[in-house]
């Protein structure tokens, strides 16, 4: 599995560098499957479908809606970004 940057467009190569590298750390490979991918999958407020004349339209669901981005706003990263978020707001409530 790679990441890379999410322009990946014709008028993106011309006046920059775009770069993709692989993610090698086993327990990253997993978060990115298991929780990042499984997030916006289930992302029913942010969706859209390509159909293949090139135009786009707004995936419809009965489920309850669902938006990736408030998930990861809300819910820190299994990659530690959470225990240092707790710290910094424990420091910022200790100095006032």
């Amino acid at each position: 599995m790679f990441i890379s940057s999410a322009d990946w467009m014709a008028r993106n190569f011309d006046g920059r560098v775009e770069a993709l590298v692989p993610i090698e750390n086993v327990t990253v490979h997993r978060q990115v499957l298991d929780e990042i991918m499984v997030a916006n999958l289930r992302d029913t407020l942010q969706s859209w479908s390509l159909a293949p004349d090139g135009t786009y339209t707004r995936v419809a669901t009965d489920e309850e809606n669902f938006a990736a981005h408030t998930y990861f706003m809300t819910n820190p990263s299994l990659s530690g970004r959470g225990r240092a978020l707790r710290r910094n707001q424990n420091s910022r409530v200790a100095a006032r």
